[in-house]
Protein backbone atom coordinates (compact mmCIF):
# COMPACT_ATOMS: atom_id res chain seq x y z
CA UNK A 1 0.00 0.00 0.00
CA UNK A 2 2.75 2.57 0.58
CA UNK A 3 4.44 1.60 -2.62
CA UNK A 4 0.92 2.43 -3.95
CA UNK A 5 0.73 5.61 -2.55
CA UNK A 6 4.33 6.69 -3.09
CA UNK A 7 3.74 6.13 -6.94
CA UNK A 8 0.38 7.82 -6.83
CA UNK A 9 2.43 10.74 -5.60
CA UNK A 10 4.91 10.90 -7.95
CA UNK A 11 2.05 11.09 -10.58
CA UNK A 12 0.66 13.93 -9.18
CA UNK A 13 3.71 15.54 -8.93
CA UNK A 14 5.04 14.25 -12.75
CA UNK A 15 1.54 15.88 -13.60
CA UNK A 16 2.02 19.14 -11.59
CA UNK A 17 5.29 19.60 -13.36
CA UNK A 18 4.11 18.62 -17.21
CA UNK A 19 1.43 21.78 -16.43
CA UNK A 20 4.04 23.69 -15.60
CA UNK A 21 6.62 23.28 -18.23
CA UNK A 22 3.93 23.91 -21.04
CA UNK A 23 2.63 26.85 -19.09
CA UNK A 24 6.22 28.31 -19.08
CA UNK A 25 6.56 27.39 -22.80
CA UNK A 26 3.53 29.31 -23.47
CA UNK A 27 4.89 31.91 -21.07
CA UNK A 28 7.57 32.50 -23.25
CA UNK A 29 5.61 33.48 -26.38
CA UNK A 30 2.85 35.64 -24.14
CA UNK A 31 6.52 38.11 -22.47
CA UNK A 32 7.05 38.47 -25.89
CA UNK A 33 3.71 39.49 -27.11
CA UNK A 34 3.64 42.28 -23.63
CA UNK A 35 7.51 43.71 -24.50
CA UNK A 36 5.28 44.79 -28.19
CA UNK A 37 3.49 47.19 -26.01
CA UNK A 38 5.96 48.35 -22.94
CA UNK A 39 9.19 48.26 -22.26
CA UNK A 40 10.71 44.79 -21.08
CA UNK A 41 12.08 46.29 -17.75
CA UNK A 42 8.38 47.49 -17.05
CA UNK A 43 6.79 43.99 -18.09
CA UNK A 44 9.01 42.10 -15.74
CA UNK A 45 8.08 44.60 -12.69
CA UNK A 46 4.43 44.96 -13.16
CA UNK A 47 4.57 40.80 -13.95
CA UNK A 48 6.62 39.43 -10.54
CA UNK A 49 4.15 41.47 -7.70
CA UNK A 50 1.13 40.57 -9.24
CA UNK A 51 2.46 36.68 -8.95
CA UNK A 52 3.48 37.18 -5.24
CA UNK A 53 0.66 38.86 -4.32
CA UNK A 54 -1.52 35.91 -5.56
CA UNK A 55 0.12 33.54 -3.64
CA UNK A 56 0.88 35.34 -0.02
CA UNK A 57 -3.38 35.39 1.07
CA UNK A 58 -3.04 31.67 0.82
CA UNK A 59 0.29 31.90 2.69
CA UNK A 60 -1.32 34.05 5.39
CA UNK A 61 -4.43 31.64 5.39
CA UNK A 62 -2.15 28.36 6.19
CA UNK A 63 0.95 29.67 8.29
CA UNK A 64 0.06 33.34 9.22
CA UNK A 65 2.53 35.67 9.22
CA UNK A 66 5.05 33.17 8.67
CA UNK A 67 8.59 34.07 10.32
CA UNK A 68 11.83 33.13 8.46
CA UNK A 69 14.55 32.80 10.36
CA UNK A 70 18.09 34.53 9.44
CA UNK A 71 19.21 32.17 7.36
CA UNK A 72 16.12 31.30 5.27
CA UNK A 73 16.02 35.12 4.96
CA UNK A 74 19.29 35.16 3.36
CA UNK A 75 18.72 32.21 0.73
CA UNK A 76 14.89 33.77 0.13
CA UNK A 77 16.76 37.43 -0.69
CA UNK A 78 19.17 35.36 -3.38
CA UNK A 79 17.21 33.56 -4.68
CA UNK A 80 14.50 36.64 -5.19
CA UNK A 81 17.84 38.26 -6.42
CA UNK A 82 18.83 34.79 -8.93
CA UNK A 83 15.80 33.18 -10.08
CA UNK A 84 13.35 36.25 -9.87
CA UNK A 85 15.05 39.50 -10.79
CA UNK A 86 17.71 38.16 -12.68
CA UNK A 87 15.66 35.78 -14.57
CA UNK A 88 12.59 37.80 -15.08
CA UNK A 89 14.79 40.76 -16.63
CA UNK A 90 16.93 39.19 -18.88
CA UNK A 91 13.30 36.92 -20.17
CA UNK A 92 12.14 39.83 -20.89
CA UNK A 93 15.08 42.03 -22.42
CA UNK A 94 15.75 38.68 -24.41
CA UNK A 95 12.91 37.70 -26.17
CA UNK A 96 12.26 41.10 -27.43
CA UNK A 97 15.47 41.31 -28.93
CA UNK A 98 15.33 37.27 -30.18
CA UNK A 99 12.32 34.81 -31.58
CA UNK A 100 9.76 33.25 -28.44
CA UNK A 101 11.75 29.97 -30.27
CA UNK A 102 15.26 30.71 -29.79
CA UNK A 103 14.43 31.82 -26.12
CA UNK A 104 12.66 28.54 -25.41
CA UNK A 105 15.50 26.50 -26.81
CA UNK A 106 17.83 28.18 -24.85
CA UNK A 107 16.25 28.07 -21.44
CA UNK A 108 15.99 24.20 -22.61
CA UNK A 109 19.79 24.27 -21.41
CA UNK A 110 18.36 24.24 -17.50
CA UNK A 111 18.57 20.82 -17.03
CA UNK A 112 22.44 20.75 -18.27
CA UNK A 113 23.14 23.59 -16.59
CA UNK A 114 22.08 22.35 -13.54
CA UNK A 115 23.93 19.15 -13.68
CA UNK A 116 27.22 21.14 -14.53
CA UNK A 117 27.28 23.34 -12.11
CA UNK A 118 26.24 20.77 -9.13
CA UNK A 119 29.27 19.46 -10.59
CA UNK A 120 31.63 21.88 -10.04
CA UNK A 121 30.01 23.49 -7.00
CA UNK A 122 28.03 21.27 -5.21
CA UNK A 123 30.59 17.96 -5.66
CA UNK A 124 28.16 15.90 -8.24
CA UNK A 125 30.49 13.30 -10.21
CA UNK A 126 31.16 14.59 -13.62
CA UNK A 127 30.56 11.70 -15.78
CA UNK A 128 31.71 10.77 -19.94
CA UNK A 129 27.76 10.86 -20.59
CA UNK A 130 27.17 13.81 -18.44
CA UNK A 131 29.99 15.75 -20.63
CA UNK A 132 28.65 14.09 -23.53
CA UNK A 133 24.98 15.34 -22.40
CA UNK A 134 26.01 18.64 -22.14
CA UNK A 135 28.17 19.39 -24.99
CA UNK A 136 25.10 17.51 -27.59
CA UNK A 137 23.28 20.25 -25.79
CA UNK A 138 25.26 23.04 -26.23
CA UNK A 139 25.96 22.56 -29.27
CA UNK A 140 22.12 22.88 -30.27
CA UNK A 141 21.81 26.26 -28.94
CA UNK A 142 25.14 27.17 -30.80
CA UNK A 143 23.65 26.00 -34.12
CA UNK A 144 20.39 28.55 -33.33
CA UNK A 145 22.79 31.62 -32.21
CA UNK A 146 24.73 31.06 -35.01
CA UNK A 147 21.62 30.65 -37.38
CA UNK A 148 20.64 34.00 -36.67
CA UNK A 149 17.46 31.95 -36.38
CA UNK A 150 17.81 31.24 -40.04
CA UNK A 151 16.21 33.80 -42.06
CA UNK A 152 13.22 34.47 -39.83
CA UNK A 153 10.78 37.42 -40.86
CA UNK A 154 11.04 38.61 -36.65
CA UNK A 155 14.31 40.88 -36.33
CA UNK A 156 16.70 39.11 -34.32
CA UNK A 157 19.88 40.14 -32.37
CA UNK A 158 22.66 37.97 -31.44
CA UNK A 159 22.60 39.55 -27.89
CA UNK A 160 19.02 38.15 -27.42
CA UNK A 161 20.10 34.65 -27.38
CA UNK A 162 23.22 36.12 -25.15
CA UNK A 163 20.70 37.82 -22.66
CA UNK A 164 18.41 34.53 -22.96
CA UNK A 165 21.49 32.55 -21.95
CA UNK A 166 21.82 34.77 -19.27
CA UNK A 167 18.16 34.21 -17.84
CA UNK A 168 18.60 30.44 -17.64
CA UNK A 169 21.60 30.52 -15.72
CA UNK A 170 19.74 32.86 -13.38
CA UNK A 171 16.91 30.62 -13.14
CA UNK A 172 19.07 27.63 -12.09
CA UNK A 173 21.27 28.84 -9.51
CA UNK A 174 18.08 30.10 -8.30
CA UNK A 175 16.55 26.23 -8.72
CA UNK A 176 19.79 25.48 -6.56
CA UNK A 177 19.16 27.94 -3.36
CA UNK A 178 15.98 26.70 -3.77
CA UNK A 179 17.39 23.56 -3.20
CA UNK A 180 19.42 24.68 -0.06
CA UNK A 181 16.72 26.21 1.53
CA UNK A 182 13.82 23.14 1.37
CA UNK A 183 16.50 21.30 3.73
CA UNK A 184 15.68 23.97 6.46
CA UNK A 185 11.92 22.79 6.71
CA UNK A 186 10.57 26.24 5.21
CA UNK A 187 7.34 25.62 3.32
CA UNK A 188 7.49 25.63 -0.64
CA UNK A 189 4.56 27.92 -0.66
CA UNK A 190 6.34 30.44 1.80
CA UNK A 191 9.45 29.85 -0.48
CA UNK A 192 7.81 30.67 -3.89
CA UNK A 193 5.75 33.69 -2.11
CA UNK A 194 8.13 35.46 -0.26
CA UNK A 195 10.89 34.95 -2.84
CA UNK A 196 8.78 36.50 -5.88
CA UNK A 197 7.55 39.20 -3.59
CA UNK A 198 11.41 40.20 -3.00
CA UNK A 199 12.54 39.95 -6.57
CA UNK A 200 9.59 41.85 -7.80
CA UNK A 201 10.67 44.55 -5.24
CA UNK A 202 13.99 44.46 -6.79
CA UNK A 203 12.61 44.82 -10.13
CA UNK A 204 10.44 47.74 -9.23
CA UNK A 205 13.58 49.95 -8.10
CA UNK A 206 15.57 48.96 -10.78
CA UNK A 207 12.47 50.50 -12.62
CA UNK A 208 11.99 53.36 -10.99
CA UNK A 209 16.20 54.51 -11.24
CA UNK A 210 15.95 53.70 -14.48
CA UNK A 211 12.46 55.54 -15.67
CA UNK A 212 12.23 57.81 -12.50
CA UNK A 213 8.75 58.24 -10.57
CA UNK A 214 7.02 58.37 -13.55
CA UNK A 215 7.79 55.11 -14.72
CA UNK A 216 4.53 53.45 -14.75
CA UNK A 217 3.54 56.00 -17.48
CA UNK A 218 5.48 54.03 -20.00
CA UNK A 219 2.82 50.86 -19.66
CA UNK A 220 0.27 50.65 -22.41
CA UNK A 221 -1.47 46.96 -22.56
CA UNK A 222 -4.73 46.55 -24.11
CA UNK A 223 -7.57 45.12 -22.69
CA UNK A 224 -6.17 41.71 -24.21
CA UNK A 225 -2.61 42.95 -23.18
CA UNK A 226 -4.33 42.89 -19.19
CA UNK A 227 -5.57 39.26 -20.23
CA UNK A 228 -1.96 37.74 -21.20
CA UNK A 229 -0.21 39.77 -18.33
CA UNK A 230 -3.01 38.27 -15.62
CA UNK A 231 -2.13 34.88 -17.20
CA UNK A 232 1.35 34.85 -17.33
CA UNK A 233 1.72 36.46 -14.00
CA UNK A 234 -1.18 34.11 -12.18
CA UNK A 235 -1.02 31.03 -13.91
CA UNK A 236 2.90 30.78 -15.52
CA UNK A 237 4.88 32.31 -12.90
CA UNK A 238 2.12 31.76 -9.40
CA UNK A 239 1.49 28.45 -10.33
CA UNK A 240 4.38 27.72 -12.24
CA UNK A 241 7.08 28.51 -9.32
CA UNK A 242 4.80 26.90 -6.84
CA UNK A 243 4.21 23.95 -8.62
CA UNK A 244 8.37 23.72 -10.04
CA UNK A 245 9.55 24.79 -6.37
CA UNK A 246 6.99 21.52 -5.21
CA UNK A 247 8.78 19.48 -7.64
CA UNK A 248 12.72 20.45 -6.68
CA UNK A 249 11.66 19.48 -2.96
CA UNK A 250 10.14 16.49 -3.45
CA UNK A 251 12.43 15.13 -6.44
CA UNK A 252 15.90 17.00 -6.44
CA UNK A 253 16.94 20.23 -8.77
CA UNK A 254 18.46 17.56 -11.17
CA UNK A 255 15.37 15.75 -11.85
CA UNK A 256 12.87 17.99 -11.89
CA UNK A 257 14.75 20.07 -14.14
CA UNK A 258 14.74 17.23 -16.60
CA UNK A 259 10.96 18.47 -17.61
CA UNK A 260 12.08 21.69 -19.05
CA UNK A 261 12.93 19.45 -22.07
CA UNK A 262 9.12 20.20 -23.11
CA UNK A 263 9.02 23.92 -22.84
CA UNK A 264 10.90 24.39 -26.04
CA UNK A 265 8.13 22.34 -28.15
CA UNK A 266 5.14 24.15 -26.06
CA UNK A 267 6.75 27.61 -26.96
CA UNK A 268 7.46 27.19 -30.45
CA UNK A 269 3.68 25.82 -31.18
CA UNK A 270 2.47 28.89 -29.57
CA UNK A 271 4.80 30.91 -31.52
CA UNK A 272 3.26 29.48 -34.12
CA UNK A 273 0.05 29.83 -33.32
CA UNK A 274 -0.35 33.43 -31.54
CA UNK A 275 3.42 35.22 -33.18
CA UNK A 276 3.00 33.60 -36.81
CA UNK A 277 6.56 32.77 -36.41
CA UNK A 278 8.25 29.88 -38.28
CA UNK A 279 9.90 27.18 -37.51
CA UNK A 280 12.61 25.83 -39.70
CA UNK A 281 14.72 23.12 -40.32
CA UNK A 282 17.89 24.61 -38.00
CA UNK A 283 15.35 24.59 -35.05
CA UNK A 284 14.42 21.17 -35.37
CA UNK A 285 18.27 20.22 -35.22
CA UNK A 286 18.78 21.86 -32.02
CA UNK A 287 15.62 20.87 -30.58
CA UNK A 288 16.67 17.48 -31.69
CA UNK A 289 20.19 17.43 -30.04
CA UNK A 290 19.09 19.54 -27.23
CA UNK A 291 16.83 16.58 -26.14
CA UNK A 292 19.17 13.87 -27.03
CA UNK A 293 21.84 15.88 -24.87
CA UNK A 294 19.15 15.88 -22.05
CA UNK A 295 18.53 12.48 -22.65
CA UNK A 296 22.06 11.41 -22.38
CA UNK A 297 23.19 13.46 -20.07
CA UNK A 298 20.23 13.05 -17.17
CA UNK A 299 19.55 9.28 -17.99
CA UNK A 300 19.85 6.98 -15.24
CA UNK A 301 19.79 2.71 -15.52
CA UNK A 302 17.65 1.22 -13.48
CA UNK A 303 18.49 -0.04 -10.06
CA UNK A 304 19.43 -3.54 -9.86
CA UNK A 305 17.08 -5.88 -7.40
CA UNK A 306 18.20 -6.25 -3.93
CA UNK A 307 19.80 -2.17 -4.42
CA UNK A 308 18.27 0.50 -2.57
CA UNK A 309 17.34 3.48 -3.53
CA UNK A 310 19.76 4.77 -0.89
CA UNK A 311 22.14 3.15 -2.62
CA UNK A 312 21.58 4.42 -5.72
CA UNK A 313 20.96 8.39 -4.32
CA UNK A 314 24.98 7.72 -3.02
CA UNK A 315 26.11 6.61 -6.99
CA UNK A 316 24.52 9.02 -8.68
CA UNK A 317 25.99 11.64 -6.17
CA UNK A 318 29.09 10.27 -6.48
CA UNK A 319 30.03 8.92 -2.91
Amino acid sequence: MGANFVGTANRWIYSILAFVVISWGLNIVMVKFLTEFSPPFLVAAVRMPLAGLALLPFVISKYGWYKPTAKQWVLLVLIGLTSIFMHQLFLASGVAMTTATNASLILGLNPLTTALLAAIFVGEKMSLRLLLGILAGFSGVVIVVLSNSAGSSVEVSGWGDLIMLLSMLGYVVGGLLIKTIASTNIPTLVTTAYSTLIGGIFLNVGAFVKYGPTAYQEVHFSGMGWVVMLLSAWVASSLGTLGWNHGIKLLGANKTSMFINGMPFASMIGAVLFLGEQIHWIHMLAFVLTTLGIVIGTYSPRRSLGESPATSSSKELGA
